[in-house]
């Protein structure tokens, strides 16, 4: 595990009375994809700003690199970079034009912006012929990257970057992001709702529900917590049925043919069995890789329940 890049220990946030943040206890490493997922206004944009040193903490304490998020001084501000979905792109601008401006403003030289651009958009694939205002969805989430990325930094944020992207443009990014991670160790805090795509390239998950942590685990152990099953029958409905009034067994879909569960690993050990002594008729019954999705349906009703 490498070096400590952000961490946050006890933070509150109150925006206008609202107590938008509770206890929030979050710590990333250097060299990892970190993904912060949870609902909308479940409070990861308010935990991005915090540690973007944006909002100040209530109460409590978010650092980056050591040194306290709301204070940072310019140095340590340029060992990062942030794009939010709202963007932040002159769109009367051509796409040089725009990175010029922002880098000018981190105190880069020209020559040396040229350089990095051009690299940059060769990596990117990003037609730059046309004025930013003309710009895809897709080509600006590019450019906003590119602009963020051009000062070499140690932590890159995203906040949804797959939002609003075509299935191509989604594959594109996420295999950039996982590759500029593992090959220039850049780290990585993404917030999003494309769980199928953090799945892909994340290393940790935060999930946060209504301001607080629910969960904090490596995606490897995610995967391998809960198992899933799909069973083929005469009667699925009476498949739902039993398997509500089991503990451990959770009902993720069913049709007029199959019914699609999981299962707590540790609780039930054969679930098969548990079917063939109800006197299920079964025609077919497999196990499936558990997903991000369904931890985050369980670990989301398990919150809503306490």
């Amino acid at each position: 595990m490498g070096s400590q890049i952000i961490e946050t220990r006890g933070l509150n946030l109150n925006l206008q009375g609202n107590h938008v943040l509770k206890n929030i206890d979050i710590t990333t490493h250097s060299g990892q994809i970190c993904a912060l997922i949870g609902e909308n206004g479940a409070g990861k944009t308010s935990t991005i700003r915090c540690i973007a040193g944006l909002y100040p903490p209530t109460t409590g304490a978010c650092t980056i690199f050591g040194e306290p998020a709301y204070n940072m001084s310019q140095k340590s501000r340029n060992r990062f970079g942030i794009v939010f979905d709202e963007g932040g792109l002159y769109g009367e601008m051509s796409a040089w034009e725009n990175v010029l401006f922002f880098a000018r403003l981190r105190g880069m030289q020209k020559e040396k912006i040229a350089a990095r651009y051009n690299e940059l958009v060769q990596h990117f694939e990003l037609k730059t012929s046309l004025k930013v205002g003309r710009f895809s969805k897709g080509m600006k989430q590019k450019l906003m990257i590119i602009r963020e990325l051009l000062h070499e930094p140690e932590l890159l944020i995203l906040d949804e970057p797959f939002n609003g992207l075509d299935p191509d443009s989604k594959i594109f990014l996420r295999d950039k992001l996982s590759e500029i991670c593992s090959k220039q160790g850049t780290s990585i805090l993404i917030s999003s709702h494309d769980l199928f795509d953090l799945e892909k390239i994340a290393d940790q998950v935060i999930m946060i529900h209504q301001g607080r942590i629910v969960a904090d685990q490596a995606l490897q152990a995610i995967t391998g917590m809960t198992q899933r099953y799909v069973v083929t029958c005469d009667n699925p409905q009476l498949v739902v049925s039993i398997l509500q009034d089991i503990d451990g067994m959770t009902v993720v879909s069913h049709d007029e043919q199959s019914v699609t569960f999981m299962v707590e690993s540790e609780v039930i050990k054969q679930p098969l069995q548990i079917l063939l002594q109800h006197g299920i008729e079964i025609q077919e019954f497999f196990k499936e890789k558990s997903s991000l999705e369904d931890f985050y349906r369980t670990t989301k009703q398990a919150a809503v329940q306490n």
